[in-house]
């Protein structure tokens, strides 16, 4: 056999393997989703030339406008441009006195859903305080009564997959206006979703299956009772938690809430 062939027939399985080596290394490669402390590959929902409400200073996004919920002028919640399936992501969030906000995944932006949340899991982000009062919740009668309903259960607590799974652990979350860190992993391939705060491993839940099914029927997401939602137009919850591949997505929700050191790996 000439040299030449040889060569080519070592140097061609090498080549291969190096960039299959190289394409995994920089999928599962942690990486900022803030870029160049600006709003560049986000959008809020349905609208990908709009941020209205969102700002990044010093690297840190800032959601500081008024919610849907007190303004009734369309979601404002703020999506990746990109759509993610297996992840984690780690980052840390500050929310005021009485706020409420969350982080959802598998978000679809078909015109038919009139939030995100009708298709999104999320994961809560909350100021611990409103469950000893619940009063000082922003957002009027309904955040209150979310906490007063939720008092034994702590459904919709920090750390709470919302209305879906509780919480093993509730004193580690910090106060209104002090730092708190999320590191959470959503992987379909394991079937396991798991939410780490301040380094400890508080929830972890099935992403479908049986088991995520009898969840979705005793949460406010089951299809039996969507013909009382009206307000969610004709799609109501029927296609909730349905896509495992879709946009992240920060809430759109009473009170000033902020994100830093957001970073995702992608699971191969």
């Amino acid at each position: 056999m000439p040299k030449n062939r040889i060569i080519r027939k070592l140097f061609l399985p090498l080549l291969v393997f190096l960039l299959l080596t190289n394409c995994k290394s920089e999928n599962s490669e942690w990486k900022s989703l803030i870029v160049d402390n600006s709003l560049e590959g986000w959008h809020t929902f349905q609208d990908f030339e709009s941020t209205k409400g969102w700002i990044v200073e010093d690297n840190v996004l800032i959601f500081n406008g008024v919610s849907d919920m007190e303004s009734g002028e369309g979601d404002a919640s703020l999506l990746s441009d990109k759509e993610y399936e297996n992840f984690e992501i780690k980052f840390d969030w500050k929310i005021i006195p009485g706020g409420n906000s969350g982080f959802m995944w598998g978000v679809n932006e078909d015109k038919k859903y009139n939030y995100p949340y009708q298709t999104g899991q999320e994961i809560q982000i909350l100021d611990p305080a409103i469950y000893d009062n619940p009063k000082i919740a922003l957002g009027g009668d309904m955040e209150i009564n979310n906490a007063v309903e939720d008092l034994e259960v702590h459904k919709h607590f920090v750390g709470a997959l919302y209305d879906l799974s509780a919480p093993s652990v509730l004193d580690v979350a910090k106060s209104a206006n002090e730092w708190n860190s999320y590191h959470i992993k959503i992987d379909y391939k394991a079937n396991r979703g798991e939410v780490i705060l301040n380094d400890v491993l508080i929830n972890s839940f099935p992403l479908q299956g049986p088991e995520w099914e009898a969840m979705v029927q005793k949460s406010k997401f089951n299809k039996s009772k969507s013909e009382d939602s009206e307000y969610l137009g004709d799609a109501r919850w029927y296609d909730f938690g349905r896509f495992s591949k879709g946009h992240i997505c920060f809430q759109d929700h009473p009170g000033e809430v902020s994100f830093r050191n957001i970073m995702i790996k992608e699971l191969e």
